[in-house]
């Protein structure tokens, strides 16, 4: 009888079953990526930092300018911090908050950082249009918040397409550069799954339906 042929690789040879060789799909791994680096990016933070740093500065001018940003700033960072601790308490998911019946809470302390940064615009009389952009775009906000409890409208396509119609409004021509994030924001919620395109497009809606009410 001959001897049992043993392996030279016996480790490897008993797991072999485990290790999936089809290579990687690169094109769909780029694309969530690239969408996932959208998100990121062009967050509702960060768009509406730039517009509300832009109408600061064309309409009260460089120091005051910066100034109203330091307010703007500091109600931003209360809102990230927020949501900072509530993830590390384990209150939510994700820094976006992808889960709807987790937003409630969060939509408040939004509100109420919005009803804080209106109160010291004014209380500093910031311009007429700054006071405006705040509010509008605070009542978006809030407008998203409520049809979030029932229907999970996208608050990323709310402020992409307020900063569209304001920043046309507000400086014209050059304002269009405001108006790009929106589809590059619709695809990439889309794509990454957290919105379906009615709740992007929802979204968008309510952005642009406040700013055109309160800024054209």
């Amino acid at each position: 009888m001959l001897p049992k042929r043993v392996s030279p690789y016996p480790v490897f040879a008993s797991r072999l079953h485990v290790y999936d060789f089809t290579p990687m799909n690169t094109d769909y791994t780029d694309s969530r990526n690239l969408a996932r680096a959208i998100t990121n990016a062009f967050n509702p933070f960060a768009i509406f930092t730039l517009l509300f740093a832009a109408a600061a500065f064309s309409g009260a001018g460089f120091v005051r300018g910066l100034g109203y940003l330091a307010l703007e700033f500091l109600a931003a960072s209360l809102v990230a911090g927020y949501v900072l601790f509530m993830r590390r308490r384990k209150k939510v998911g994700d820094f976006w908050i992808s889960t709807r019946a987790e937003r409630l809470v969060p939509a408040i302390f939004l509100l109420a950082a919005f009803a804080g940064l209106l109160a010291a615009l004014y209380a500093f009389a910031a311009p007429e249009s700054l006071f405006l952009l705040t509010l509008s775009m605070g009542l978006a906000s809030g407008a998203v918040a409520l049809i979030t409890l029932l229907w999970k409208a996208s608050a990323h396509s709310a402020v992409a397409g307020h900063s569209a119609v304001a920043g046309l409004v507000l400086f014209g021509a050059w304002g269009i550069v405001f108006a790009f994030f929106l589809p590059a924001i619709i695809w990439s919620r889309v794509y990454l799954g957290a919105h379906t395109v009615l709740q992007t497009l929802a979204g968008a809606f309510i952005g642009t339906a406040f700013a055109l009410l309160f800024l054209a």
